[in-house]
């Protein structure tokens, strides 16, 4: 049985019971954590024992981006002793997965999940990247299975894929084996190099991306399993700008781990 985890900010936290409730009834984990960024006050913590079901386990912090929170995550999983599978908080996941789980999990350290909605509408940026490698079988349904290039300098990765380093989809994302403290803790040296203000314009894919690159893992594995809420908080297209000055103190600082 899996330990199930999600992540999100205090001003998402009415996410937990609107769709990772429904992910622990699909998937009934071992254990359940939920991880509270921007939390910083007593009353705070007040909202969130009252918001929060019984049963679920509650880790809070003001990391104030998801790159410090998924570092703090991934440090903590080595206390479970178990597989652990994280889900997005605004995505719920098919049945299907559990069928998926026992597949993939027996052929990868580390597999992740596309939404069906971005499967139907366009996933060519993550498919250019990607090999088919075979199937699962789920009754009378079949879902392709693919595998993901977290490493790719050509123009085709660059241009049309994505960045240099991406975990691929992650809508959920599956460990069966966890990057070791050290290379944690190297990483997270490189991340708090870059301008706290500008660290949420680095995706968590790129984040990951890197992490699973230097655990030479050179391909995820990934299919289709869940489904994405959008959760309509974001302001709309992300300055380019931010982006482009964020990955580039990112590239500075990670040139000294290996």
């Amino acid at each position: 049985m899996v330990t199930l985890v999600t992540y999100l900010p205090f001003y998402r936290i009415h996410e937990i019971n609107e769709y990772f409730m429904r992910n622990v009834e699909i998937l009934m984990p071992k254990t359940a954590i939920v991880y509270v960024d921007n939390v910083f006050h007593e009353r705070q913590k007040e909202i969130i024992s009252k918001v929060v079901p019984n049963g679920i386990e509650v880790k809070l912090g003001n990391w104030r981006n998801r790159n410090n929170t998924w570092l703090t995550m991934l440090k903590d999983f080595h206390s479970i002793g178990s597989e652990v599978m994280v889900v997005d908080s605004d995505n719920v996941v098919e049945p299907v997965l559990t069928e998926v789980h026992k597949v993939l999990s027996a052929q990868a350290p580390i597999y992740t999940i596309l939404d069906v909605e971005t499967w139907k509408r366009n996933p060519k940026h993550l498919l250019i990247r990607s090999r088919e490698i075979g199937d699962v079988k789920l009754g009378n349904d079949t879902r392709p299975i693919y595998a993901y290039k977290v490493y790719d300098d050509s123009l085709g990765g660059l241009f049309r894929g994505g960045p240099i380093f991406f975990i691929g989809p992650k809508q959920v994302i599956a460990f069966m084996k966890l990057p070791d403290i050290e290379l944690i803790n190297r990483v997270e040296k490189t991340v708090n190099q870059i301008d706290p203000w500008l660290r949420n314009f680095i995706s968590d894919e790129t984040l990951l991306g890197v992490i699973a690159y230097l655990m030479d893992i050179k391909e995820t594995l990934w299919t289709i399993a869940s489904h994405h809420h959008y959760h309509g908080s974001t302001l709309g297209k992300i300055t380019e700008l931010f982006v482009a000055i964020a990955h580039h103190q990112f590239a500075k600082a990670i040139q000294g781990v290996s």
